[in-house]
């Protein structure tokens, strides 16, 4: 089964955009067919209900453009980018603005949140900081292309990824560049870069050459790479092995996963490889203290052990909805899909126990989950905020 869809690539120094199978990115094999969205099975006694706490318009998001927007919540407010230049700060338990900002940036990633200020990326290679309070620009940051992830902060240095295999360091009070690496890029990668991540003195990033680098945060020296995935194949596209989800870091344990194919467990003092399982996904994963969370390129949902990279289950029946990653709720997974939908998936076994759905447009974004609220972000720029409750609750 081939699942076309329009995949954003990049060649050196060129941005393409090609319908790409997502077979043809692990096999490079099949026909032309056009393989379609699995319908929705009825669910015969949701175990939940979905409510809308509220709703907003956000302006443009991201179209059919890749893009690193992500909603992000600090105390009480919840912050959104869009494609149109502006920022907006709502309100996180009704919805309200709070203040919008009109960049005059062509935006394309963000933002982060720390040390008060809101980190976002352009496409023009610029870092632009506001103040989380009022939305004033407080600086910007020219780097050497674009930023389409979401810089990782922490109170005193952020850290962005350039489309061009760059890693810079910037002083969170002016912007000034503390430091940069340069790693290379292949030929062809898919058009998507993974945000750095922080977790203490060390900075962790998935590179577009199958490689996991961790960085001392201060200086930029490295201390160790590994690489999970490795190319394969005589053609420039099945050699893909992106890392373009974001690694996930918990205690000594990183996990990372490739477009090419491969999860992998690492240990973060080393780098050394605990586990790998064939898993072909640029989609954010999730994790609790049983498993990690998965959604590969054609939208199966996946389970795998966090110990022995087994396999725990697989949810085939949202099979070629364009989902996005996962997220936890309540002890259990939230996903959205292409036509606007939210499932929520029971952790123990993938089956589907409810769904509803807050919009029409695409859910590309991981949902983002605040207590017992799921904020969701439409493709379009609709923002909701969801509640789902025991079907016996009234």
């Amino acid at each position: 089964m081939n699942h076309r869809n329009h995949t954003f690539l990049k060649t050196t120094g060129v941005a393409v955009v090609l319908a790409v199978s997502s077979a043809v990115l692990t096999a490079c094999g099949g026909g032309a067919n056009v393989a379609e969205p699995t319908p929705l099975a009825t669910l015969d006694s949701p175990a939940y209900r979905m409510q809308t706490v509220w709703k907003t318009d956000a302006g443009e998001g991201a179209g059919d453009y890749v893009s690193g927007f992500e909603p992000v919540v600090d105390g009480e407010r919840l912050y959104v980018g869009n494609n149109d230049g502006y920022v907006m700060a709502l309100d996180l338990a009704s919805g309200r603005k709070i203040w919008r900002s009109r960049t005059g940036d062509r935006l394309i990633s963000g933002p982060t949140v720390a040390g008060g200020l809101l980190l976002l990326g352009t496409r023009d290679g610029q870092v632009v900081a506001l103040s989380a309070e009022t939305g004033e620009r407080e600086w910007t940051a020219a780097l050497s292309s674009e930023i389409i992830s979401a810089p990782a902060a922490t109170d005193n240095i952020a850290v962005a990824r350039t489309l061009d295999g760059r890693l810079v360091a910037l002083d969170m009070a002016n912007g000034k560049r503390r430091w940069s690496i340069e790693r290379n890029v292949p030929t062809l990668t898919l058009r998507g870069t993974s945000s750095p991540v922080i977790v203490g003195d060390t900075v962790y990033a998935g590179l577009d050459n199958g490689n996991v680098l961790a960085l001392d945060l201060a200086t930029g020296e490295e201390r160790w790479s590994q690489t999970i995935a490795f190319p394969s194949g005589r053609s420039e596209l099945e050699r893909i092995v992106d890392i373009d989800a974001n690694p996930l870091v918990v205690n000594n344990e990183l996990y990372a996963v490739s477009a090419g194919g491969q999860l992998a467990s690492l240990a973060t003092t080393s780098g050394r490889v605990r586990w790998r399982h064939e898993l072909a996904s640029e989609k954010a994963l999730a994790l609790d203290e049983r498993n990690i969370y998965a959604v590969d390129r054609d939208s199966v949902v996946w389970a795998v052990n966090r110990l022995t990279g087994n396999e725990r289950w697989q949810q085939d029946g949202l099979e070629y909805r364009k989902l996005s990653g996962p997220a936890l709720l309540a002890g259990d997974l939230v996903v959205g899909d292409y036509d606007g939908y939210v499932h929520w998936l029971s952790a123990d076994d993938g089956r589907v126990i409810a769904r509803g759905r807050p919009f029409k447009e695409p859910i590309r974004s991981q949902p983002l989950v605040v207590g017992d609220r799921v904020i969701v972000v439409g493709a379009y720029g609709e923002v909701a905020a969801l509640r789902f409750t025991p079907r016996d609750e009234r």
